[in-house]
């Protein structure tokens, strides 16, 4: 047999009779045989203990982990007026201080999109709205 038929037997040998598909991951990192997950310091250091391997499928298992608050983007689909005004919006923000006639026209651009996808319902067709009155902020402070 192969030098890697023989270790796995090995590893498979020490696991109990009811052992899980689990269990055999873990005996598989305590022979480091899989370092996915693991620090360099893990991997240098002689062997792993069982807490060490606890530790190690916990960092892997909230790696996968999607929290609930977090923007699916796979449902977001904004439509064409919240996209332009978006982009209108934050091109008004970055000249608006740099070159203001421009952040003007940019500024007005978003709010008309912003409109425009609240009367057409998309979601987040506020957001245009508010960028364009935020970068307005500038200039009426200078008028002011």
């Amino acid at each position: 047999m192969s030098l890697l038929k023989d270790q796995l037997d090995e590893i498979v040998a020490e696991l109990p009779e009811d052992a899980e598909w689990n269990d055999l991951v873990r005996a598989l990192y305590k022979h480091k045989k899989i370092t996915l997950g693991l620090t360099d310091l893990e991997i240098a250091q002689g062997k792993l203990s069982d807490e060490d391997i606890a530790s190690v499928m916990a960092r892997l298992q909230s790696s996968s982990y999607i929290p609930d608050d977090k923007r699916n983007t796979k449902t977001y689909n904004p439509g064409n007026q919240v996209t332009m005004g978006m982009l209108a919006g934050v091109v008004a923000l970055l000249f608006s201080f740099v070159f203001p006639p421009i952040a003007w026209v940019a500024a007005g651009i978003a709010a008309f999109s912003g409109v425009l996808g609240l009367k057409n319902s998309e979601e987040k067709a506020w957001i245009p709205i508010l960028l364009a009155a935020v970068s307005l902020i500038p200039i009426l402070t200078v008028l002011g």
